[in-house]
């Protein structure tokens, strides 16, 4: 598909270098000319320096087979405003990156039709949410549910589970309607298979019926306290966003900020949650503040180093659990290595939900990335136009290194084996690697 991306910042970076890896002609449309050549260094994509929305450069560049347009500069108003005529120019699909949360509730969604855009994404926002989600399940380092929540897949780390390391997995007695579906170890993500075994501090993926996925923390014999007491550093848009998902939650917030404008700004929509203006590597409030009794600490300003050296702060006066933001990706598989929980970017999760729209033509109901690209798992609806529909899953020859671990008919989910017969309606979730995602689909769409 040819797409264009305006805006070349992290998040139009990010696409970019995605979009361009599943073989899409990518344009990048951007008006500072520093960016561009940070581009031409690094991505192999068509480069134009100008306004993503003048018409005149849209049709420059060939508007007639254009079949996306996602604008996601730093601009509401332009990136809007490019979206509205990229529509009317009639392009397909058109979507927004837009930070005003007002636009993404349900009484604007006729709003949303009429200005002639198809998504609007609040990298923020998804932050957020993904945090919040991640928060339920204690023990975990991510959590995605698929099948209209049927279907959950969560990350645990192996740390002193002793009677289950070393064990094949053909041989382990996982909680009913579970499998592991991937294995990430020393930074290499492990499809398994049946001689796999869980070792000490590997990375486990589990993918079950969500009743059944329930209870792999007790299987586990995780011992963690549910999270009730949570420190945020930084009230940024993420941290303001996530504050007021926590509260309405029930969660005891704190949150410390240095920037005495944005404490005002927190402080008169909050209602319970405390405000404190301060500095989070200071470790005279943090002692003040009794840290040492909350359950997790949230990172997330806008530096990478700042964030880590506040969550090993806090990790060494007794925090059980750190969350970090992380603006440069290379630095996610290292925070992990020194002790950090969770490592997350919100470029990577903007770019998921994107991908989400663009794969909707392929029979693709849901996506998503874990650890930092390094793996995918895909929601895939099988219909007549498959090649999957009346065929056992053994006689299926699915590229690369994939795995079917679940099968959701209806509303009833299955745990796959050789015998299994796919039928029309089904949905199946594929844990598979980033470089066999075209391939898997060109199998499956032929």
């Amino acid at each position: 598909m040819k797409i264009v991306v305006v805006g070349a910042g992290k998040v139009g970076y990010s696409l970019a270098q995605r979009l361009s890896q599943d073989q899409h002609d990518v344009y990048v449309i951007e008006k500072n000319g520093d960016r561009i050549k940070n581009l031409e260094n690094n991505l192999d994509v068509n480069l134009v320096q100008g306004n993503g929305s003048s018409i005149a450069l849209l049709q420059e560049i060939g508007i007639e087979d254009i079949g996306m347009l996602i604008a996601v500069t730093d601009s509401d108003e332009v990136n809007m405003l490019a979206c509205m005529l990229g529509k009317a120019a009639g392009i397909p699909k058109t979507i927004a990156r837009v930070r005003e949360t007002e636009y993404e509730n349900d009484t604007n969604a006729l709003i949303r039709e009429r200005l002639g855009i198809d998504l609007f994404i609040n990298p923020e926002m998804v932050t957020a949410q993904e945090i919040y989600k991640i928060l339920k399940t204690p023990a975990a380092l991510d959590v995605e549910e698929f099948a209209s929540g049927a279907v959950r897949l969560v990350e645990f780390k192996i740390r002193n589970n002793h009677d289950i390391m070393g064990i094949p997995l053909r041989s382990l007695e996982l909680p009913p309607n579970v499998l592991v579906v991937g294995i990430m170890r020393g930074g290499e993500m492990i499809i398994p298979h049946g001689n796999s075994t869980l070792e000490y501090m590997d990375n486990a993926f589990f993918l079950g019926a969500t009743e059944s996925i329930d209870t792999v923390e007790e299987w586990l014999h995780e011992a963690t306290r549910p999270t009730q007491r949570v420190v945020i550093i930084g009230a940024g848009l993420i941290g303001r966003n996530l504050t007021l998902l926590l509260e309405q939650d029930g969660y005891d917030v704190k949150v410390i900020e240095r920037d005495i404008e944005r404490c005002e700004q927190l402080a008169a929509i909050v209602d319970r949650s405390i405000v404190i203006h301060g500095d989070g590597t200071d470790i005279d409030l943090l002692g003040a503040e009794e840290i040492g009794d909350t359950d997790v600490i949230i990172c997330l300003t806008d530096d990478d180093k700042l964030n880590l050296l506040v969550a090993l702060l806090a990790k060494h006066m007794g925090v059980p659990k750190a969350f970090v933001r992380v603006g440069r990706l290379e630095y996610i598989t290292l925070m992990e290595q020194v002790g950090i929980d969770v490592a997350f970017s919100p470029r990577l999760l903007t770019s998921g939900q994107i991908l989400r729209l663009i794969r909707e033509d392929e029979n693709l109901i849901n996506i998503f990335t874990f650890e930092g690209s390094k793996a995918e798992a895909v929601e895939i609806e099988v219909t007549e136009k498959t090649s999957l529909i009346n065929k056992y899953l053994r006689d299926l020859k699915l590229p690369g290194k994939s795995l079917v671990g679940a099968i959701v008919r209806e509303h009833q989910t299955i745990v796959p084996k050789g015998d299994t017969l796919l039928l029309e309606g089904d949905h199946i979730v594929i844990f598979t690697l980033p470089e066999n995602i075209n391939t898997l689909l060109a199998y499956i769409n032929k």
